[in-house]
């Protein structure tokens, strides 16, 4: 079953691929059009609260996973001083568009960055999303992680964070990651019309 914003993640993408454009006629004087941003959205379950810096944009994933950015830039995705990866900014960038080289779910980069998310969620719930709270990110703040380390949960700084969190929560562990992960893979493409490649996620040609 897919989590309640699933179908919220698809209809922005939908939107976020549609686009317009204009023309003069003979002897015209050509105008710059204005430059907006496009909105993108990130995604392990939509995740809301992680901060994203382009070279233009920067800000707070809101609650539909979504950050503002131009074509052509890369973005930045961290939660306090931990790096979760950058990559070319597009509709759709998810943990697997943060890893050079990564090709599925199963990658151990990959599957550490989706285990810290899964872990950080507010409620613990990836089925309705995954929220980092703006006290988790200010516990994180000087903090970072080595999500290539074949052990995560020796890892000093997840083992800070997580100690630093009310309950102090249990690092999800590889198989429930990488489970979730594929099921979030497979909702993208099925519901969003959209195709792996090139490093990013676009959507699929007519």
């Amino acid at each position: 079953m897919y989590c309640k914003k699933t179908l919220t993640l698809c209809a922005s993408i939908l939107f976020l691929s549609a686009c317009g454009g204009g023309g003069g006629g003979e002897g015209s004087v050509p105008v710059a059009a204005p430059v907006t941003a496009s909105k993108g959205v990130f995604v392990d379950s939509i995740v809301e609260g992680v901060h994203y810096e382009t070279p233009t944009y920067s800000g707070t994933t809101n609650s539909l996973g979504e950050y503002d950015y131009l074509p052509g830039e890369t973005v930045t995705f961290s939660i306090g001083g931990i790096s979760l990866g950058s990559a070319d900014a597009g509709p759709v960038v998810t943990p697997l568009s943060l890893v050079s080289g990564a090709t599925d779910a199963t990658d151990p980069e990959v599957t550490n960055i989706v285990r810290l998310l899964l872990t950080l969620d507010d409620d613990g719930d990836p089925t309705n999303g995954i929220t980092i709270s703006a006290a988790t990110a200010t516990a994180a703040e000087s903090l970072t992680v080595d999500f290539t380390a074949v052990d995560l949960t020796a890892d000093a700084g997840v083992t800070t964070l997580l100690a630093a969190i009310p309950g102090a929560p249990t690092l999800v562990d590889e198989t429930t990651a990488q489970t979730h992960f594929t099921d979030t893979l497979a909702s993208i493409s099925t519901w969003g019309g959209m195709s792996w490649g090139n490093g990013t996620w676009q959507a699929a040609a007519p």
